[in-house]
């Protein structure tokens, strides 16, 4: 695929490394500045453990379990599949690729809300696509299905996709998301 487009300069896209984890997890978090992304049902779970936690019963519990996540976060959870766009020594973007035997899948487009507006995640896109190995799934929220199709990808029926891929693209969840692949 010839690219299209191109990254302003001092912008570069680059494999995620081990000190990058951080920064990805801030992005993923924030990309929608704001915007209440988690159900509301979260919210009210969330209330009930920290009501449970200031039980001294629960304190320990809490402090294992935070133990066990810090833990996973630091020493097992791999980042490697992820990409990163750096301007200047920052992570602006950053993007995910699984590669699985027979197709690939990209995960968690995210651009600082400061950064967006200058192609920096179509860059990113078409970068993904050529590192990917064919065919190449993903799923988005409805109103960006235009930004996909101009890289080719075409909306799917998840009866159509592998068979334990509508659970790893949020499918299942009753979420307005919609599968794409690339054609």
């Amino acid at each position: 695929m010839q690219n299209r487009f191109y990254l302003p300069p001092n912008f570069f896209i680059r494999r995620a490394r081990a000190k990058d984890k951080w920064k990805i997890k801030e992005l993923l978090l924030t990309w929608n500045d704001g915007v209440n992304i988690l159900p509301m049902n979260i919210y009210w779970l969330g209330l009930i453990i920290v009501c449970l936690v200031f039980l001294f019963v629960h304190v320990l519990l809490f402090a294992a379990l935070m133990g066990i996540y810090l833990v996973y976060e630091i020493q097992v959870k791999d980042y490697s599949n992820f990409w990163v766009i750096d301007n200047n020594g920052s992570a602006v973007g950053c993007a995910e690729l699984r590669i699985q035997k027979r197709y690939s899948v990209i995960f968690n487009l995210c651009i600082k809300k400061k950064y967006r507006h200058q192609k920096l995640g179509s860059s990113m896109v078409e970068h993904l696509i050529n590192e990917a190995k064919k065919p190449v799934y993903l799923s988005c929220d409805r109103e960006l299905i235009p930004f996909y199709t101009r890289f080719g990808f075409v909306t799917t029926y998840a009866e159509n996709l592998p068979r334990d891929l509508p659970i790893a693209l949020g499918l299942t969840q009753g979420l307005s998301i919609v599968p794409m692949i690339l054609v």
